[in-house]
């Protein structure tokens, strides 16, 4: 791998250390993937084995220092953020391949996990933005979704907007899976009960499913 591709993947790996972002080894090659492809990059000389040589060799140079968790088996940090952030906006894309559920997973936990929220609620919350992320990614046209979390004492908003496929929303409608304000999608029952509150809703005039959710904690 040339040099300057080396050199920008360790960029990658270390933005992603810096959010808290913990998996395994073929996450990190899927989102490095991900990051080159939103810079409309080449990433086919990317794979495993580039990305858990970069890893060693950034750890034995002490320019990256991360860790195997124990318990799960998953890369993550070996450190711990300084700065509190009491918002975060990221955009990723909508494709299965890039690992985006783990990805949203993760990073949402370590910012939680930043504020003090419990590893109960944290869980909690993980699994309804898990199902709310898979429904984005399969109903959505592979482009952007966006994330927003904020915040606020010991309530947490979060919005997440997803395009839709322009094939689908149609067919979708008469198939019962969307009214005019609301959208039935697999899993919505799961975060009405795991949220505090859900608003899911289908923007048509910009084809984009946009949900909004809150969670207030113990």
């Amino acid at each position: 791998m040339q040099d300057s591709l080396e050199q920008e993947v360790w960029v990658i790996l270390r933005d992603l250390f810096s959010h808290g972002l913990s998996g395994y080894l073929a996450d990190f090659t899927a989102w490095t993937k991900m990051e080159l492809k939103k810079k409309d990059r080449s990433y086919e000389k990317i794979n495993d084995n580039l990305i858990s040589g970069i890893l060693q060799n950034l750890q034995t140079d002490n320019k990256l220092i991360w860790k195997v968790n124990p318990d799960t088996k998953e890369i993550c940090k070996d450190f711990v953020n300084k700065e509190l952030i009491s918002s975060d906006n990221y955009d990723i894309l909508g494709a299965f391949e890039f690992s985006p559920i783990q990805y949203v997973r993760a990073r949402l936990d370590h910012f939680l996990e930043s504020h003090g929220i419990s590893e109960d609620d944290r869980l909690d919350t993980g699994i309804a933005t898990i199902e709310a992320i898979e429904n984005a990614v399969k109903y959505g046209d592979g482009r952007n979704v966006n994330i927003q979390a904020v915040i606020e004492g010991k309530k947490l908003k979060l919005s997440i907007t997803n395009y839709i496929k322009e094939f689908d929303l149609e067919s979708e409608i008469e198939r019962g899976k969307y009214s005019v304000s609301t959208t039935l999608m697999r899993g919505i029952m799961v975060m009405q009960k795991l949220f505090s509150h859900t608003d899911l809703q289908i923007l048509e005039d910009k084809r984009q499913a946009r949900l909004y959710a809150e969670k207030i904690f113990n």
